[in-house]
């Protein structure tokens, strides 16, 4: 970062700038014509300063879906875009509870940081990150939480292979996974995921964030807890936990975050070569296992504890002829079954005045699923398609939500 460029950083930080964020994010919301808002800052001031300005204006409108503090926070895209959301953040935060000196390691804007400062027994909170922009921001971000007494919170500009390590007690880390291009390959990570581990060693608490997708290199400890976690309907991240605080090696946990609670399926890798029961015929009830389940491999424990079967053993739905409520599961109502048939599809849903479908597939290709997206149908009611199969055979499933989405 050049002089320059440094210089109007700071101004972008600091008081003087504040009434042109504030004033700008207003006109956001409002909707002013992004040239009329662009030609209003370049009065103020300068136009590299107005461009930054009307990028971390709307940084913090895109924000507040994360951050309860995303007005006051400073952003990169890249950052924002990578950060962990408050929710899942605190979850992560409260297993390093017990300790007294962790590090961030890639702490990016502050997404995990600020709520690790937060734990319970905090003494010591470091940051780390790299890049000299992202970590002037994260300073910032971390300040706008107030800390104790005994506290001591620090980020620094620093690469991972140049930092010691030996007085911590607890390392996260979120390697970067878009180096050249994005990737769910831990050895292409900065830093590598298995150069992580050697680094910090067996006796540290070590979380380290990953793609859903990314598989375990056999160079990795044998002693991991893998945990996949998300909320509402997506399933955010993969952790891998390692240390001799957090517990459960060998398991593999799907977790799913909804407000203050917290779902879990947990099981052990050894418990997991188990069949299930396959059905030959879809029931009252179709229940889709929530994203994170998914992620974990965990369809058929899911099915196990929950008492229902599938339906294929490539295709992650459920059945049952019982209303089951569980809290990873999201249940359908089916209302008719049929053969692979848009035109028939077609003609159901426009009796029934549907025109607001939802449609799912599992099981068959997007050449399928691309047709009946194309279906012309109009109407108040709202129903869901779900495009699967029983076995090997192809079938339409038409199904509702809530009882009051269409009439039988």
């Amino acid at each position: 970062m050049d002089s320059t460029t440094q210089a109007d950083f700071l101004w972008l930080m600091s008081t003087a700038a504040e009434p042109l964020l504030a004033q700008t994010q207003t006109a956001f919301c409002e909707r002013v014509n992004p040239v009329r808002i662009a030609k209003t800052l370049r009065k103020r001031t300068s136009a590299a300063r107005a461009a930054m300005i009307m990028e971390q204006s709307q940084l913090r409108i895109r924000a507040r879906a994360k951050f309860f503090l995303a007005d006051q926070m400073f952003l990169t895209r890249r950052g924002l875009e990578q950060a962990t959301g408050e929710g899942l953040a605190r979850y992560k935060a409260r297993r390093f509870g017990g300790l007294s000196n962790v590090v961030d390691v890639c702490c990016g804007i502050g997404g995990d940081l600020i709520p690790l400062i937060g734990r319970t027994s905090a003494l010591t909170t470091i940051g780390l990150d790299s890049h000299a922009l992202t970590a002037m921001f994260a300073r910032h971000n971390a300040g706008l939480i107030s800390t104790l007494p005994n506290q001591s919170v620090r980020v620094l500009q620093v690469e991972f292979e140049k930092y010691d390590f030996s007085d911590c007690d607890g390392v996260h880390c979120d390697p970067d996974r878009r180096v050249t291009e994005r990737t769910v390959v831990g050895a292409r990570f900065s830093p590598p995921l298995e150069e992580v581990f050697r680094r910090i060693g067996n006796r540290k608490n070590l979380a380290v964030k990953v793609a859903p997708a990314t598989p375990i290199s056999a160079d990795l400890p044998v002693e991991i807890q893998r945990e996949w976690i998300g909320d509402r309907r997506e399933c955010k991240q993969q952790i891998i936990w390692h240390g001799p605080q957090f517990s459960s090696p060998g398991f593999r946990t799907a977790t799913y975050i909804e407000a203050d609670s917290v779902h879990q399926l947990s099981v052990s890798e050894e418990d997991l070569g188990f069949t299930i029961e396959i059905t030959n015929k879809i029931q009252r009830y179709l229940f889709e296992p929530h994203p994170t389940v998914l992620a974990a491999g965990l369809t058929n424990a899911l099915a196990l504890q929950s008492n229902a079967t599938r339906m294929a053993v490539d295709v992650d739905y459920l059945t049952s002829s019982q209303p089951i409520e569980h809290p990873l599961l999201t249940r359908f109502e089916v209302v008719e079954v049929f053969s692979m048939d848009l035109r028939r599809t077609v003609e159901f849903l426009k009796k029934r005045d549907i025109g607001l479908v939802e449609i799912k597939k599992r099981g068959v290709g997007k050449v399928l699923f691309d047709q009946f997206e194309r279906m012309k149908i109009s109407g108040p009611h709202r129903a869901t398609v779900f495009l699967t199969r029983i076995g090997s055979q192809r079938i339409v499933a038409i199904a509702r939500r809530r009882a009051d989405d269409f009439p039988s």
